[in-house]
């Protein structure tokens, strides 16, 4: 976004908690951002990011009369010859909040290229989608197209598996989201009132997991109606998107409209199927046996989105297709991720030592008994 705007004139500024790396924060001050850090709290708390950032974009827009430009050369076409209006002028646009964890254009720029390129790329063969929720935008935008032309190849007897593709999960220590998947209640143990840090630092990993159900994420709980008799075109999940966003969305030839309304529900499944946790230390011995072996200067979130896979793909049979994202690389992660003084003086995790990283992966990451 920073980059985008830059070259077009506009402002950014960005709203972080500081429980972030101080290699992100001063690389967007390299773009041209402003940067504000607040302490990482709850959401209901007026101090969130979240909400400061809503606070600044209230601030920063303001009303019409105040733009000289505005009254001189946009709003004379819209009066009359009495200097009344006659007809509604456009909004003048001072500021625009983003709204990343609630704005569903997230979730539908995925559906609609992200999730096409995967199966695309796999000549629609995925048996399962995993990977961790920052905003849950990816997770469920991804998964929602998969599993929707799944359904769409059922209807023309032309899937390339008998089941759908599973999508699951990866959450790490302290977010509420894995319970929220598996038993429908967004808490974890760490949000106790005894036990709960003071600035919520949980893991060691940034950008994902939450204490809270985002828009995005929570399209990917509701039960969606699929059609499975031959003669639907409708786009199940795409409708769902479009009935909560009041939006039309294209995908491909699909149009995505929000009238259409099942008559004859046959089957019925949330989009994210299952939730599995990833510790922090098998994030950082994921991390060095990367680079150790595959040369990949991976940051924590790409860290345990392999691990996850690896603990999906290892339940599944061989021949199977797992697909993750490797969304970070460790550039930006010099200060927590990859500082031993940090992982080992302030997490007490354990610097993975060269012949650890010799053995077998999975025994290194104890997930061997899976098997």
């Amino acid at each position: 976004l920073a980059s985008l705007a830059s070259p077009r004139g506009h402002g950014v500024i960005v709203v972080l908690p500081d429980d972030q790396s101080t290699q992100k924060s001063a690389f967007l001050k390299k773009l041209g951002c402003g940067v504000v850090v607040v302490k990482n709290c709850s959401i209901s708390n007026p101090g969130h990011y979240v909400n400061v950032a809503k606070r600044v974009w209230e601030l920063i827009e303001v009303e019409r009369h105040y733009d000289a430009y505005y009254q001189k050369h946009v709003l004379r076409e819209y009066c009359g010859s009495n200097s009344t209006l006659i007809k509604t002028p456009p909004k003048l646009l001072k500021a625009a909040f983003m709204n990343q964890f609630d704005n569903l254009a997230n979730v539908v720029s995925h559906y609609t290229t992200t999730g096409p390129e995967i199966h695309s790329q796999l000549d629609g063969k995925v048996n399962a989608f995993v990977m961790s929720a920052g905003t849950g935008g990816t997770l469920v935008g991804v998964g929602g197209y998969l599993k929707e032309k799944w359904w769409e190849n059922c209807r023309r007897k032309c899937q390339h598996q008998s089941t759908p593709p599973k999508i699951v999960l990866v959450d790490p220590p302290g977010s509420s989201l894995f319970n929220k998947v598996k038993y429908g209640v967004a808490y974890a143990p760490q949000q106790s009132e005894r036990s709960l840090r003071r600035h919520r630092y949980d893991t060691l990993a940034e950008g994902i997991g939450l204490d809270r159900v985002t828009a995005n994420f929570g399209l990917g709980c509701d039960e969606i109606t699929w059609k499975t008799y031959s003669n639907s075109k409708c786009a199940s999940f795409g409708n769902r998107i479009a009935l909560r966003s009041n939006s039309c969305i294209k995908n491909g030839s699909t149009t995505v409209s929000n009238i259409f309304i099942p008559k004859s529900p046959t089957c019925k499944s949330k989009i994210v199927d299952d939730a599995i946790r990833v510790t922090d230390q098998q994030a950082v011995n994921m991390a060095h046996y990367l680079l150790r072996h595959e040369g990949l200067f991976v940051g924590s979130s790409t860290a345990m989105n392999i691990v996850g896979a690896m603990m999906v793909a290892s339940r599944m049979e061989p021949g199977c297709n797992v697909v993750t994202v490797v969304c970070d690389g460790g550039q930006r992660h010099t200060s927590r991720f990859w500082n031993p003084d940090f992982v080992v003086g302030e997490r007490g995790l354990v610097w993975p030592a060269e012949k650890d990283l010799e053995g077998n992966i999975l025994e290194l990451l104890d997930i061997s008994h899976q098997i």
